[in-house]
């Protein structure tokens, strides 16, 4: 038998064994990067290439390759002493910055913009360089003022290099009555990095403590907890280097593997050294002798433990089929930690005990365990009332497992940070005042258009968006600060035509102070884009206010003699276009609104404008939509989808595409909503096939898989119940519960019924399956009670973190296990194994006894055998 080499080989060659897991140890330590530095937190690059999201970043980044990042950071600076940002009472834009205030803030926007800065800063939008910009970004109140900075692309985790060097900064200069905050989409990402590293050093601790006390609570001496301790630390050591090896090597992993990886090898390690231990004092109690004790725990143990970890380790490789990337690199991240767990539980364990002897249990001796009175009783009451455990189990867990699984999700990741986090902070100052739309705009993106209806779509297609449920405002270049702004309708001739009346009275321009070649261009701009407009709108070939511009913009002497005329022949021409429908002009001769030679800052403005909204090609155009809700509310995903579903009707050759959190949230929501039922399908394949081969049986894993699925639900509902009563999670459960909770809970919960129906198989041969069921109950109870409560102990470590979604899917796998353990275990399965009878193990049949010798030949351990 395969398991009795092993045992054999591993007693033999003890020593080297445990000297080889040492270099291991040390060579991968020494080698392999800290896996906290190759993980990404990044939603956006673990989603699938095929992602609507990805491709629109792909798009907007051809098509605007110097200006195509909507990422970055936000500087929210809020008056709280009363002042506000700018002098409203002023009469000029110059007068109203002229405060306290004002004057932090363009220096602050001067010294992002100086060579000073941090080196990943490439921009900076200060609300103070214009009018326009003003109203963008200071709310009604005069209170909140927002400064976006563009940051270069790079790692997500930011604190170092751009965080505390802005918070410095602002700390030396910011004045009395202003609270600063920096968040925004990096910075947000960056908090939760090392919301993710606190958590992972909490969870490490708390796991390492717990498993210490359980355990000496377990065996009751100093000695036996060290050998699993030191087993799963060797183990995880491995594995997070392979890890970290892994990623280095440019695969993405999650940050949630590194921490998930404490919970599992600690809880599923320790469990398994556990089974090893608890066998192995059986056998020394029976005063076997320690090579040979040795050897027959690994015997009798080492198939299950190993049925055991390949159906965790099928239900985590199954997760590499899911699109989503924090679940196809978190799960073979896990199987691999489980396959580490069970080499060294084959190896390791075995040649420790083998070398320790009866010194494991120092001061104590091995004896056997009393089995315990509430294991016999409830073992008594479910092979009386089978059917009645059967019914009351189930109808108290049906009413929350129906709330679970129609549970809210939350897409949020600001929920999963504290309340005193300063990105938080800062985007609840926004939320209240300028609206969460404006920290994470959605951008549009039109390419392969024909400049020359290109004025016409872009009206249409905004006038579209703008009618959907959901949009607070539209910006394009025909209303570049809103539809509510200073600067609307720019694409209309009438108010082209005003605007180039302001700036030739702006600059006045004079032949005399002019150079000729800076004339010739600025003349020749202006015949060509009147001679467009008479082309483009017959109606005004005859209107006299066009013949008179077309004569003075004809020559430079005539414009000197007579400029007096411009202006009523602009506001003339103006009106007339007033009265025709769609005065749009095309975008190919918007060029010429800028005078060459301009210097004026509305001519600046104008420039800035054609580069903001259209390509340099002139064949693409985008716009920027202001969401009327959270951007990660359901709403707001539903309204991507709609905004998705009314671009695709433009189209029409090019491509039409939406970048943006949003966008990358609600190609977030869709993938897992697929993931969920793939994962579901594939983990329960997975796991029926290994129970399949271990039982013999097709009817024991239905209903074995069936259970845990109860128990999947129930635990769902429950953690969702709890943590909007008393935790306000009133947006529901963090979007990664559903997945992990199902992996965790059905591939951990089926391992303990392997624990339970291995020694059902071994105890009915020879006592009959009613007494055999009662037998391996009452066996089990304890060891599997043991177990599940470090498997449990080690999820709710969790909990002690700084995310909000670990928090979660630490409870609801901690309460998934205890349920799993002292009620569907103990209960629920063995009645359902007595009421199914000898169908239980169909096709192959009723277990036999495989010797005559009875179950103490086989290392049965009876119910009457008591000790410490």
């Amino acid at each position: 038998m395969i398991f009795e080499r092993i045992g054999a080989f591993t007693v033999r060659w003890r020593y080297p064994i445990v000297a080889v897991w040492i270099v291991l140890v040390a060579g991968i330590t020494l080698i392999a990067p800290n896996l906290s530095d190759v993980t990404t937190s990044d939603q956006a690059t673990l989603l699938p290439k095929s992602a609507p999201f990805n491709h629109a970043v792909n798009v907007h980044q051809a098509a605007f390759p110097e200006s195509s990042d909507n990422t970055g950071v936000v500087i929210v600076i809020e008056a709280t002493g009363g002042e506000g940002i700018l002098n409203r009472d002023a009469a000029t834009f110059p007068e109203q910055i002229d405060t306290p205030i004002g004057h932090f803030i363009a220096d602050l926007s001067a010294w992002l913009a100086s060579d000073t800065a941090p080196e990943l800063v490439t921009g900076v939008t200060s609300p103070l360089s214009s009018p326009e910009v003003a109203n963008m970004t200071i709310d009604a109140s005069n209170q909140v003022a927002m400064i976006p900075v563009s940051l270069a692309e790079g790692e997500i985790g930011i604190t170092d290099t751009v965080v505390k060097p802005v918070r410095a900064w602002i700390d030396d200069h910011q004045p009395d009555g202003v609270q600063s905050y920096i968040t925004g989409a990096k910075a947000i990402g960056s908090a939760f990095v090392d919301a993710a590293l606190s958590t992972l050093g909490s969870t490490l601790i708390v796991t390492v403590i717990l498993v210490i006390v359980l355990l000496l609570l377990i065996y009751r001496s100093p000695v036996s907890p060290l050998i699993p301790l030191t087993a799963v630390t060797f183990s995880y050591l491995v594995t997070r280097g392979l890890v970290a090896l892994w990623a280095e090597s440019g695969i993405a992993v999650s940050t949630y593997a590194d921490i998930l990886l404490v919970v599992i090898i600690y809880g599923a390690g320790t469990d398994y050294c556990l089974f090893l231990i608890s066998r192995f004092r059986e056998e020394m109690a029976d005063h076997t002798g320690t090579q040979h004790a040795a050897t027959t725990t690994i015997k009798k143990v080492g198939e299950t433990i190993t049925s055991s970890a390949g159906t965790i380790f099928v239900g985590f490789t199954t997760m590499i089929f899911a699109k989503f990337g924090v679940f196809n690199t978190s799960g073979p991240a896990l199987a691999v930690g489980v396959l580490v767990c069970l080499a060294a539980g084959l190896t390791l364990v075995p040649a420790t005990l083998a070398i320790l002897g009866d010194r494991a249990f120092w001061p104590s001796t091995a004896t056997h365990r009393s089995a315990g009175k509430f294991y016999i009783k409830t073992s008594n009451l479910v092979a009386r009332r089978p059917l009645q455990v059967v019914i009351v189990v189930v109808l108290v867990m049906a009413p929350l497992a129906v709330y679970g699984m129609s549970a809210p999700l939350n897409y949020n990741s600001l929920s999963d940070l504290p309340n005193d986090v300063e990105a938080k902070e800062g985007f609840e100052a926004l939320k209240r005042t300028l609206g969460p739309g404006n920290l994470s705009p959605l951008t549009v993106v039109m390419t392969g258009r024909n400049p020359a209806d290109m004025s016409t779509e872009m009206i249409q297609l905004e006038a579209d968006l703008s009618a959907l449920g959901g949009v607070a405002d539209v910006r394009s270049l025909n209303n570049p600060m809103g539809q509510h702004g200073e600067m609307t309708q720019m694409l209309r001739a009438d108010t082209q035509l005003r605007l180039i009346e302001q700036m030739l009275t702006m600059q006045n321009m004079d032949a005399q102070s002019l150079d000729p070649q800076t004339i010739g261009t600025a003349f020749t701009g202006m015949r060509a884009y009147l001679d467009h407009l008479e082309a483009q709108f017959p109606a005004i070939a005859d209107d006299p206010n066009l013949a008179t511009l077309q004569e003075l913009f004809g020559n430079v002497l005539v414009f000197a003699q007579r400029q007096d005329e411009a202006a009523p022949a602009f506001e003339g021409l103006a009106q007339r276009f007033e009265t025709i429908e769609d005065p749009y002009v095309n975008l190919s001769e918007l060029t010429a609104l800028v005078p060459a030679g301009s210097d004026n800052s509305q001519s600046a403005s104008l420039t800035q404008l054609l580069g903001q909204y259209v390509s340099t090609d002139g064949s693409s155009y985008r716009m920027t939509v202001i969401l009327a809700n959270d951007p990660s509310s359901t709403e707001a995903l539903d309204t991507v989808l709609a905004m998705r579903t009314l671009v695709e009707q433009y189209k029409n050759g090019g491509e039409a595409v939406i970048d943006g959190q949003s966008a990358m949230t609600a190609d977030l929501r869709d993938t897992l909503n697929s993931d969920l039922v793939l994962t579901i399908g594939m983990v329960s394949l997975g796991i029926f096939i290994v129970l399949l081969l271990m039982l013999r049986s097709v009817v024991a894993p239905l209903y074995l898989i069936a259970t845990v699925g109860l128990s999947y639900t129930f635990t769902l509902g429950l953690t969702a119940l709890v943590f909007r009563v008393f935790f306000g999670a009133e947006d529901g459960l963090a979007f990664i519960i559903p997945v992990f909770s199902f992996v965790f809970l059905v591939a951990l919960g089926v391992d303990y019924s392997i624990f339970l129906i291995g020694r059902v198989k071994e105890e009915v041969g020879h006592r009959g399956i009613r007494d055999g069921i009662h037998e391996a109950v009452v066996a089990t109870g304890p060891i599997i009670t043991s177990a599940g409560i470090i498997l449990a102990g080690t999820f709710a470590a969790m909990i002690s973190g700084k995310i909000t979604a670990l928090a979660e899917l630490g409870f609801s796998v901690a309460v998934g296990v205890l349920i799993d353990t002292l009620v569907v275990r103990t209960m629920l399965v063995p009645a359902l194994t007595l009421l199914l009878g000898k169908w239980a193990w169909w096709p192959g049949g009723v277990p036999r006894a495989k010797d005559a010798s009875g179950p103490k030949a086989a290392g049965i351990i009876s119910a009457s055998h008591t000790g410490d």
